[in-house]
Order: structure tokens, then sequence, then C-alpha cells
């Protein structure tokens, strides 16, 4: 995260997201060191929302996710990623 231009991760919409179904904006919101949280919204509507966490020694990190999709599945999930 260092280096980055914090204002990104202000919470407001920043990014179009032109490739993807799901969602047509993303905000970024800096929760700690380790820890930024998202929201997807299409149509201004909020349809995802999840976070991205680094562990302290930078070993692993964690992604969550939870809302619909575009074909209005629900999705909760939880992705574990080592480093090696």
């Amino acid at each position: 995260m260092g280096g980055q231009d914090d204002t990104r991760l202000s919470g407001t919409p920043r990014f179009l997201m032109l490739s993807s179904l799901d969602a047509d904006a993303l905000s970024l919101t800096r929760i700690d060191a380790f820890t930024v949280a998202f929201t997807q919204k299409r149509a201004g509507k909020v349809v995802m929302t999840g976070t991205r966490t680094i562990s302290r020694d930078g070993k692993v990190m964690t992604l969550t996710n939870k809302g619909i999709n575009a074909k209005g599945q629900a999705i909760n999930d939880v992705e574990v990623f080592d480093k090696r």
C-alpha cells in the first residue's frame, strides 16, 4: 500500500468497471495499514462489498466478497492466499 495516492482509498467511487457485468463502479476505503474495504455498485446500487487483508508478516492475503452478481445469484466468498 505504501506510496499509493490515498485519495483512491477515500470511499468515493473513483473507478469505472467497464469490463464487468457485475458492477460498473468501484470504491476503496483504507481500514488500516493491512486492510482495504471495497464497494461495487451497478446503476448506483450497492451489489458487492468486501475486504482485502494482508497478514502482518505479509505471507497471507485474505479476500472476502458478499453481494449479488449480475445473474441475481448471492455471493459470499472467503479466499485465502499463501505467499510462496
